[in-house]
């Protein structure tokens, strides 16, 4: 008898491919309303960031993304669903949640552009000491965020394991 493949509804990370978990934890609103509306501000803004950087050259999208959902996951029960379920995006970010990690291209392409873009920064728009090591202190922040997160491949293989 073979295997029967798995439904788009099947979130059982070891017969599931990545594409295929689609299930999303449901949103936990802040109680604050000023809170959420810091946090659906904050989630709009890097939403428009994360849309941009699969337009722009150098811009990375997939993180703003993942910060993107992480503030409407707080503030906006309708823009999370909306998010987590958008056909370009949704299945980014419901691997992510699913605990699958990020891609490895995704995260060296990130992590490049972050120090091409903050490199360029310190280079031509920075003045003074003070702001470039501020900006290299970002670069490595935002850098070892993106490599401490689960490698997706590294996810798969030890599942097949």
């Amino acid at each position: 008898m073979s295997a029967v493949p798995p439904t788009p509804l099947d979130t059982d990370r070891s017969t599931a491919p990545v594409e295929m978990v689609i299930e999303a934890a449901p949103a936990e609103l802040m109680t604050s309303r000023v809170g959420r509306g810091v946090y659906m501000t904050l989630g709009v803004v890097f939403l428009a960031i994360g849309i941009a950087g699969y337009i722009v050259p150098l811009l990375p999208g997939t993180v703003f993304l993942l910060l993107a959902t992480y503030f409407f996951f707080k503030s906006s029960e309708r823009m999370y669903n909306w998010l987590v379920n958008h056909r370009w995006f949704g299945s980014i970010i419901r691997a992510y949640r699913a605990g699958y990690g990020i891609p490895r291209r995704i995260k060296v392409y990130a992590v490049g552009l972050v120090f091409v873009s903050i490199g360029f920064s310190m280079l031509v728009a920075a003045d003074g000491a003070l702001v470039r090591a501020i900006l290299l202190a970002i670069a490595v922040s935002v850098s070892w965020f993106i490599l401490s997160r689960p490698t997706t491949e590294t996810v798969l293989a030890a599942q097949s394991s």
